[in-house]
């Protein structure tokens, strides 16, 4: 299996016009909007049937964002981070999308359309084949557990895996909303963990180890270096790549990345940039391998 190498966007426009290719209909494929009516308890509408949008993400998503006109839509996480890292050809994520706003609103309409609720509060359901779960943005598990405190939009930020998640774009506006310096590491693919508490902490650890060994990480924060380094003391590298083939249908995870990490956990008694040095230079030796990421200091 091939998968696409990393061309990060240079710009937040050629972000935009990458989601919008991905996600606008094709012309060949269009045919006559439907009126899209909407089953709310107050009486704005005709008592007829309702008409729900199923073609399109496109379709789905402007559909929402009439729901709540009085807030907001948002794509979140993975679906901008392999548009912004690796474009159309590599996308592969589930795309996530987060209503700010009157969330009640929303679901008559996603239960009526054969979403299932998740143990998160949230719903997940296909559209044109895509996998797509859409949650009330305050739900985030993160500030629902108090580990990050909902000030606006820009909160959820703060609850994400990794750094390359830590991004919003605003359908209505196709505005962004993302961490400090967002667009220049993904250019240089610094890596980093921004929330280290998770209610899969396997699937994290086998995340974090992937986007390493698939996405072509370059550097390596403290934080991250750190992170991995301990899941090593808790998981096998074998309790690892099961969990991986279980969750993907393929390893992607290489046996001297792994072994890099363990290292670094068994040299914590030196400081971090001594331990890398150290562990850079046995594995080199050992394997005839140079580390594979430099320590974004």
């Amino acid at each position: 299996m091939q998968y696409a190498k990393p061309h990060p966007v240079r710009s937040f426009e050629n972000l935009r016009d990458r989601v919008d290719r991905l996600i606008r209909p094709s012309k060949k494929s269009s045919s006559k909007p439907s009126q899209l009516l909407l089953d709310f308890p107050f009486e704005l509408k005709p008592k007829k049937n309702i008409i729900y949008p199923s073609k399109s993400i496109w379709e789905f998503l402007n559909f929402i964002c009439d729901a709540v006109p009085d807030g907001e839509v948002y794509l979140f996480g993975g679906v901008l981070r392999d548009m912004a890292l690796l474009g159309k050809r590599g996308f592969g994520s589930d795309i996530d999308v987060v209503v700010e706003g009157a969330w009640d609103n929303c679901v008559n309409y996603l239960e009526s359309n054969g979403a299932k609720r998740n143990k998160f509060g949230g719903f997940r359901l296909e559209i044109d084949g895509w996998p797509v779960d859409i949650w009330n943005a305050e739900e985030t598990w993160a500030i629902k557990q108090g580990l990050v405190e909902y000030k606006s939009i820009a909160s959820l930020t703060e609850t994400t895996v990794l750094n390359w998640d830590a991004i919003l774009m605003n359908w209505r506006t196709r505005s962004f909303i993302c961490r400090d310096k967002y667009l220049e590491e993904l250019r240089s693919r610094v890596l980093d963990v921004v929330l280290e508490k998770n209610p899969d902490p396997l699937g994290m650890v086998v995340r974090v180890f992937r986007h390493f060994c698939l996405k072509d990480a370059r550097k390596i924060s403290a934080n991250a270096l750190v992170y991995l380094a301990n899941s090593t003391a808790i998981y096998s590298f074998e309790t690892i790549k099961n969990r991986e083939i279980q969750s993907y249908g393929n390893t992607m995870i290489a046996p001297p990345v792994y072994k890099f990490f363990a290292y670094l956990k068994e040299k914590e008694y030196m400081d971090l940039q001594s331990r890398y040095s150290v562990v850079s230079n046995i594995l080199k030796k050992e394997l005839d391998l140079s580390s594979p990421f430099s320590f974004n200091t």
